[in-house]
């Protein structure tokens, strides 16, 4: 993680948001084309996440998945 941003308390961390993305993104591989801010009131409203994550560490998260795949 590259930003510093740290979850406050029960909001999700980065490994939860990663796993996450993950499975959000083999049911709908056009996430990863969304901005950050949709993904992350998707990944919630979706049931994928109990809660909201952070914009800033979706838009982490989201790299993190592209840099694995190239």
């Amino acid at each position: 993680m590259t930003s510093g941003y740290i979850p406050a308390s029960g909001e999700p961390g980065p490994d939860k948001i990663l796993a996450a993305l993950r499975e959000a993104i083999r049911e709908d591989p056009g996430l990863q084309e969304r901005r950050a801010e949709d993904v992350s009131r998707d990944l919630a409203s979706r049931g994928y996440l109990e809660q909201e994550p952070s914009p800033a560490l979706v838009a982490e998260m989201l790299d993190t998945l592209e840099r694995e795949e190239g």
